[in-house]
């Protein structure tokens, strides 16, 4: 499929979505999808066909500060993110293992304890 280029805004009435396509199957999975109603509220949905990596992905980055965002993953936070980006974590099996926050911009999260 080519790729195109558009100048202006590009609209839908009922989403947009990003698939994959398997190569031997041909099977289509959806990867992301922005729903058709995000200002009333809506979803968004990011890496739907994306298992939980160990030491986490980005899941969302949120502004144009490189790194800032939200990621999940498995096991304790690993990956270098933007000093006040969170992850959450998909095994935390307590209340100090669920959530983490990045505090320096690198690879140190530190933990928030959060109710039961």
């Amino acid at each position: 499929m080519a790729n195109t280029t558009f100048s202006g805004p590009v609209r839908s009435q009922n989403g947009f979505q990003t698939v994959s396509i398997d190569s031997t199957t041909g099977a289509v999975t959806t990867v992301a999808s922005f729903g058709s109603t995000v200002a009333t509220p809506g979803t968004v949905s990011a890496l739907t066909g994306t298992a939980p990596v160990a030491g986490g992905a980005e899941a969302v980055l949120l502004t144009s500060t490189a790194g800032l965002g939200i990621y999940v993953g498995s096991g304790a936070p690993t990956i270098s993110a933007a000093q006040g980006s969170l992850y959450i974590r998909t095994d935390g099996s307590s209340t100090s293992t669920r959530l983490y926050v990045n505090t320096t911009g690198s690879t140190t999260w530190t933990n928030v304890t959060t109710a039961a």
